[in-house]
């Protein structure tokens, strides 16, 4: 398995966010786990507009505060992307949970999104948290077996009134 870090994203990384942004299908949904980066009109405005919603004071409308990641593996390279709410509204706690994340198409099936996840529930610590919501769709199997492989247990699963897919819900106690 790869080594990689969770950092936050800065402008350093311009042209390999670009790049991994790039490397996506489209998706009317955007890229799981990067604040929208699909949308950004540039990245010095999507590093804004994550900045704004680490905090309640600046937060999106609707949203919740959140922590951005990028994913680097040892030759600095952005590998992923990972968003992780600290708390969590109705439509979250139903059908998103605290915790996305996306591996570049080119990375995948590396164990990089389970070392991401897990990485993550240490970072869920320190924010006072003793258990996290994570959630994929249901035929999302790569995606599950990473929850799964991180100690995640199967709550439910429930027709998210956005996409009218079905969503699995799993808790993991930290």
């Amino acid at each position: 398995m790869a080594s990689i870090q969770l950092i936050h994203p800065s402008l350093a990384y311009e042209s390999q966010l670009i790049a991994y942004k790039n490397e996506f299908p489209y998706n009317p949904s955007g890229i799981e786990g990067s604040s929208q980066i699909a949308f950004a009109e540039s990245i010095e405005q999507w590093l804004d507009q994550i900045e704004k919603n680490r905090h309640w004071e600046t937060v999106q409308n609707g949203y919740m505060p959140a922590e951005q990641y990028i994913a680097i593996d040892n030759n600095d390279n952005v590998v992923g992307m990972l968003n992780f709410r600290k708390e969590l509204n109705d439509y979250l706690l139903n059908y998103i949970g605290h915790i996305g994340y996306s591996v570049a198409p080119s990375k995948r099936r590396q164990g990089l999104a389970t070392e991401m996840l897990k990485l993550a529930l240490e970072e869920a610590k320190n924010f006072g948290l003793q258990k996290v919501l994570v959630t994929c769709t249901d035929d999302n199997i790569a995606s599950y077996k990473v929850i799964e492989n991180n100690g995640g247990l199967l709550e439910d699963k429930r027709v998210d009134p956005g996409d009218q897919k079905l969503t699995r819900r799993y808790w993991i106690t930290l």
